[in-house]
């Protein structure tokens, strides 16, 4: 028995964790054979899995896919098909789960976002801009004539004005009129972050499912313009609506002495069930896009292209993924994972 060996065992009689030179021909052997046995288990069961999933009666879920795998190999487990199919099946869904993102206190980030009222006829508008802040859910609405980005700027800064002052970030989806020169150029003159998603400003457009609500009620009833009734509906909603999230209304919440409890009761109302595996910088990912409303439910909403993790950054909280080839970092939800 050799010096090296004495060494190992006596730590490990003596309750400490055994450790390995990596040097030693011992620990070069046990790693070569670790190495090529989990090369032979994993094509060992990826022949498996490629026999039940790819039969005519397969193409089923995780759990069907298993059951059929446990009757040609017993020692098969879930986590080896979850992992299969990762590595082989292109996912077409969203995982599965919500986590919230939680402001601490008004103005760190307003949602923005254009509303239209197709059927309504206007003489004069087109649309408008909707702008909310996520902590206190105070709202306004500015109408616009055309989404042209001068109509669309001029709207910003008067939605600003009306909000009260400028956020730290704006978040919206991927409106061409806001990722323009000029308005981009407006966000840094103004040090105003802006987070653009390829999915859905979720709370902007959950606003505007409920000011488009209040208004049809309005016009209807007048026969007014939608514009006319706009600043009647903003100023019923922030005065006179309790939300569900902060169980008070936005004006209410606004309010300094009210900050505390607003933010514990989003804190109560939020949801983190979605659960992401960690990425690195290097590995391969695909990008989320939304689903055109003729889109057929077998069309994912993953890429077909993969792309490479080039850096990660941490910004207000939130992580960001620069991927190779790609103008803008990404959030975390809107990449996936390639095995």
């Amino acid at each position: 028995m050799n010096e090296h060996t004495r060494t190992v065992n006596a730590r490990t009689l003596n309750g400490e964790r055994g450790t390995l030179d990596c040097e030693s021909p011992y620990a070069i052997l046990l790693i070569i054979y670790i190495f090529f046995l989990i090369i032979i288990m994993t094509s060992k069961y990826d022949t498996i899995f490629k026999k039940v999933y790819y039969d005519p009666a397969g193409y089923g879920s995780m759990k069907t896919t298993l059951q059929d795998a446990k009757q040609l190999e017993p020692k098969i487990k879930y986590a080896d098909v979850k992992d299969w199919f990762e590595r082989n099946v292109i996912r077409k869904i969203q995982l599965k789960g919500q986590n919230s993102f939680i402001a601490q206190k008004p103005f760190p980030e307003f949602q923005i976002d254009l509303m239209f009222f197709i059927d309504l006829k206007d003489p004069v508008y087109s649309g408008g801009l909707l702008l909310v802040d996520i902590f206190t859910k105070y709202t306004t609405g500015i109408p616009i004539k055309t989404k042209q980005i001068h109509d669309v700027a001029e709207a910003i800064k008067q939605g600003l004005e009306k909000m009260g002052g400028k956020p730290e970030t704006i978040y919206s989806d991927d409106e061409g009129a806001l990722n323009s020169n000029e308005i981009q150029n407006y966000f840094k003159q103004e040090n105003i972050r802006h987070l653009v998603t390829r999915g859905h400003a979720a709370v902007a457009e959950r606003t505007i499912r409920t000011i488009k609500a209040m208004t049809y009620k309005r016009v209807e009833e007048t026969k007014k313009p939608w514009h006319e009734v706009l600043f009647p509906v903003l100023l019923t909603y922030n005065n006179k609506l309790i939300h569900s999230s902060t169980n008070m209304t936005p004006n209410e919440a606004k309010k300094p002495k009210n900050q505390l409890e607003v933010k514990l009761n989003l804190e109560l109302g939020s949801r983190h069930t979605r659960k992401y595996p960690t990425i690195n910088v290097g590995d391969r990912v695909r990008l989320y896009r939304k689903k055109d409303k003729l889109d057929k439910e077998r069309i994912s909403v993953w890429s077909d292209t993969s792309y490479a993790v080039e850096n990660i950054t941490d910004s207000a909280g939130q992580k960001l993924y620069k991927l190779a080839g790609r103008p803008r970092p990404l959030m975390r939800h809107e990449i996936l994972l390639v095995r």
